[in-house]
């Protein structure tokens, strides 16, 4: 064993040693501090990326591995790298949503930055609401995949904004009539009006999904809601939002 870890060429690989002496802690410690290709690429180019397959390959053997290592111990770091491979899967699975159409099996694992403009950049391009709708998800999955709620708050207004500006025309129109209506535009009208914007499929969707954990932050809070009605720069259309939001919350 003291072989493997000293060698540069076979280091990558102890924790295969590590599952077969039954250490299976050390073996998730191992798994997760991969960051370069093991099984392909020469170890001489260092910063040689590693690709999304065998990134998934190596989180699912690690979630294998921690499961084993929790019925054994109590180590409550057990409990941190539960969380740390969850949210690597999950950027892992937000991946291949974005790039399905073009994948061509040797896609290289993005970072977490990487993937949210990935998807902002898919949210954008696009005109099919059922589209958006799944960019949209991804796109908040990998904003909580973040380690704090400030942080996935950020990268979540990030994500509704660009949602939000796919319909922007149709926004702006019943902010600028809910504006000049006495009383403002009856519930009803707003719900026909905005039903099919891709907002509105995005939050149902969410709230459908997302009823616990971490998710939960990147959905339309308050906290996101401010952040992204400060880059937008409009009450009117900040009144229209969150009344739709908060319509779409009590439905479901």
């Amino acid at each position: 064993m003291r072989y493997v870890r000293n060698d540069d060429r076979l280091s990558n690989l102890a924790w295969i040693q590590h599952l077969r002496d039954g250490g299976h802690e050390q073996a998730t410690v191992g798994l997760l501090s991969l960051n370069s290709p093991v099984l392909f690429g020469d170890k001489d180019q260092g910063d040689a990326a590693m690709g999304l397959w065998e990134k998934d390959l190596n989180m699912s053997l690690a979630k294998l591995s921690n499961k084993v290592a929790a019925a054994k111990s109590t180590n409550p770091d057990i409990q941190r790298r539960t969380n740390l491979i969850e949210d690597s899967l999950t950027l892992v699975s937000a991946q291949k949503k974005l790039q399905k159409d073009t994948a061509q099996g040797d896609e290289i694992a993005l970072k977490e930055d990487d993937l949210l403009s990935l998807a902002v950049e898919k949210i954008l391009s696009s005109r099919d609401v059922d589209q958006i709708r799944e960019f949209g998800i991804s796109g908040l999955a990998i904003a909580a995949a973040k380690p704090s709620p400030e942080a996935i708050a950020g990268d979540a207004s990030t994500i509704w904004q660009a949602v939000i500006e796919a319909d922007f025309h149709t926004w702006q129109s019943v902010a600028n009539e809910n504006n000049i209506a006495v009383g403002g535009i009856p519930e009803e009208e707003l719900i026909r009006r905005v039903e099919g914007t891709a907002f509105v499929a995005v939050l149902c969707d969410f709230v459908a999904q997302s009823s616990q954990g971490k998710m939960q932050n990147a959905g339309f809070t308050d906290q996101v809601r401010t952040q992204v009605m400060h880059s937008l720069g409009s009450d009117d259309l900040s009144k229209v939002l969150s009344l739709s939001a908060n319509i779409v919350a009590a439905a479901n």
